[in-house]
């Protein structure tokens, strides 16, 4: 999840799936188009945006490539 600030209430954040965002453009202000139809206006910047999505997809391959977390994972036991 990466977090991002809504023009009405900046000082809390937002939590957003990057996998849902569809489109990000500034007309002027930033607006976040989700694949659910939903629209966000946010105060960050779209270069912000996608250093964001980049920096979490990063952390979730480097986690999927520690061998640590794979056993932790195979360690859960099923219900």
């Amino acid at each position: 999840m990466i977090p991002v600030h809504r023009l009405t209430h900046p000082e809390t954040p937002v939590w957003l799936n990057p996998d849902l965002i569809q489109m990000v453009e500034t007309t002027p202000d930033t607006v976040i188009a989700l694949t659910n139809g939903a629209r966000l206006v946010v105060d960050e910047t779209p270069e912000q945006i996608v250093q964001h999505v980049r920096e979490w997809r990063a952390g979730v391959i480097a986690r999927a490539a520690d061998p640590n977390v794979m056993k932790t994972v195979v360690a859960l036991p099923i219900t």
